[in-house]
């Protein structure tokens, strides 16, 4: 067993032969085994142990025991203990999942403070194909049928070639001693219901199942290798980044096969939802406008495909001047305003960043806002007024973009809608003395 274990840690580069390696051990049989094959080859190595709690004396006993191995072995002890119930409630997750999170963070915590290469766990083929076995009745993407990772994040599992079978039969010829959990026979979480009645089956079914389940997490970690160097590759294919969007252009989407697998696995890191996902794909073929929501982002279904952008709130600000300043205007976070006051130009510039108006027929406050529905004003040489909304509607706006545009009012009236027009009233003209020059910095 020692052979196999340390050709199992050098196969895998689970650590080096120097590296001082943190055990994450609870005292039963699982990472006894673990830590009598680490000393067994050497390997400088920590014990930690984590008491939740959950078991009232029963768990101190368990965290007494994993102590005076930890003396006998002569290597540091680490305990820490929690309230895992109440961790629990407070986050509104389960008890085996504030568990998991305590665990793990405290486990990156020594990590850090005592220069250990890694953490070990004592996972081994039993688990992995528990692990499987679960989230195949949950539902879950290739990543889930492979189960447990070998190294992960500075956490190895140098148990993952053995069988729970080979840990008992080592455990028994080395006379070793282990804590046995009062749960472990009980019914009562699935892993348990799995683990008492369906491996039984699968091993009945098929006797070399601990030799043929191993080769088949092997295919399927190659499997999801070459997917994912696949997804990523037509990932760059059909988006285009743009500041903090990205736009997924809907012409390259439909030319592609199993699009709502792609997508599914492309935004899941967004937080998207596979339904969300299929009705995407279907928007694509219908007209534009749709949007859809994850905690995190949003996808609006524009012209030229999906764009994939940050949840931003409406912005909501508003600048009062009650007189031009002599530096730039900042609006925090989306754009900046240079005023100039000057005489009136020989030609006046086309670009729609840059607003010339006339400066005697701007009236304090000047105001700058989001626009709002219902906004009106009249677009230079029209005679009539116009909603803002049509005016964004009319220059073939993105949601996105509409969002963001601001307009500047002069009193109660729109002097300009920056970034794209300014209102009829405010134009130069022949008698016009004065001009205030605005220039958008940062376009919308």
């Amino acid at each position: 067993m020692e052979r196999d274990f340390l050709g199992f840690i050098n196969d895998n580069h689970l650590f080096g032969p120097t590296d001082r390696v943190l055990l994450a051990v609870s005292g039963g049989l699982d990472s006894m085994v673990m830590t009598e094959l680490v000393h067994r080859i050497g390997q400088p190595f920590a014990i930690a142990h984590v008491n939740f709690g959950l078991r009232g004396e029963e768990s101190n006993a368990d965290a007494r025991f994993v102590q005076n191995k930890a003396e006998q072995y002569g290597v540091p002890f680490h305990l820490t203990q929690v309230d895992t119930k109440a961790v629990a409630e407070e986050r509104g997750i389960s008890i085996q999942m504030a568990a998991r999170e305590l665990r793990y963070a405290w486990f990156r915590q020594l990590l850090s403070e005592n220069n250990y290469a890694c953490v070990a766990t004592a996972h081994h083929l039993n688990d992995v194909l528990e692990t499987v076995l679960l989230n195949f009745t949950r539902g879950t993407g290739i990543a889930g049928l492979h189960g447990i990772a070998v190294n992960q994040n500075q956490v190895v599992r140098p148990l993952l070639f053995a069988s729970r079978d080979q840990l008992v039969a080592y455990y028994e010829a080395n006379k070793l001693t282990h804590r046995e959990d009062s749960s472990n026979p009980e019914d009562k979480y699935a892993r348990n219901r799995i683990r008492h009645h369906v491996v039984p089956v699968l091993t009945e079914l098929n006797p070399a199942l601990w030799q043929t389940f191993p080769r088949t997490v092997d295919r399927l970690r190659a499997a999801e290798t070459l997917l994912r160097t696949e997804l990523e590759r037509s990932w760059q294919e059909i988006s285009e980044p743009w500041g903090e969007q990205t736009l997924l252009r809907s012409d390259k989407l439909l030319s592609l096969s199993e699009l709502p697998f792609r997508l599914s696995e492309w935004l899941k890191p967004f937080g998207f939802m596979v339904d969300q996902v299929e009705q995407m794909t279907n928007a694509l073929t219908q007209s534009v406008g749709q949007q859809f929501l994850s905690p995190t982002h949003r996808i609006i279904h524009e012209r030229n495909g999906l764009v994939l952008e940050p949840l931003r709130l409406a912005p909501d600000y508003e600048i009062r001047l009650t007189d031009w300043p002599s530096a730039a205007i900042n609006v925090t976070g989306h754009f900046a305003l240079a005023v100039q006051l000057i005489d009136k130009p020989d030609n006046i510039p086309t670009n729609p960043a840059v607003a010339c108006l006339d400066a005697d027929k701007l009236t304090f406050p000047i105001t700058i806002r989001p626009w709002r529905q219902g906004d009106r004003f009249r677009p230079l040489g029209l005679n009539g007024h116009k909603l803002v909304s049509d005016l964004l509607n009319d220059l073939k706006l993105s949601r996105s973009e509409r969002e963001r545009t601001a307009v500047l009012l002069s009193g109660d009236s729109i002097a300009w809608v920056i970034g794209r027009r300014i209102d009829h009233r405010f134009r130069i003209t022949p008698t016009t003395q004065r001009v205030c020059q605005l220039t958008l910095l940062n376009r919308l």
